[in-house]
C-alpha cells in the first residue's frame, strides 16, 4: 500500500474512535426533585414521577426525610429506575 492510502486509513479509523468515545462522553444529566426515604437498606428517590435507587452519593443517607434536587445520570436496570448521582441539593421549603 501507498504512503496516501495509509494516511487515509489511519485518519479514518482515528476519527471513528473519537465518534465511539465522544459518544459515552454525551450522556445527558437529569435533574430531579423528590423526597429521599428508606427501603429497607435501600435509598430511594420518591419523585413525581416515580421512584429512583440512588447509586453513589454518601450524602444521600444524611438526607433521608428532606426534599432535594438530585443531578445525576438515569438508567433502567431490571425494571426499576436508577440515579448514578452526580450532585444532591437539599430544598428548603
Amino acid at each position: 500500500m501507498n504512503t496516501l492510502k495509509k494516511n487515509i486509513i489511519v485518519t479514518m479509523v482515528t476519527a471513528l474512535l473519537i465518534v465511539v468515545a465522544g459518544s459515552g462522553l454525551a450522556i445527558a444529566e437529569d435533574s430531579i426533585t423528590g423526597t429521599i426515604t428508606e427501603k429497607g437498606e435501600i435509598l430511594v428517590l420518591d419523585a413525581a414521577d416515580g421512584s429512583y435507587v440512588l447509586e453513589g452519593s454518601d450524602m444521600a443517607a444524611d438526607m433521608v426525610g428532606k426534599k432535594v434536587t438530585v443531578t445525576g445520570t438515569v438508567a433502567e436496570k431490571e425494571d426499576v429506575k436508577v440515579i448514578s448521582v452526580l450532585s444532591m441539593k437539599e430544598l428548603k421549603e
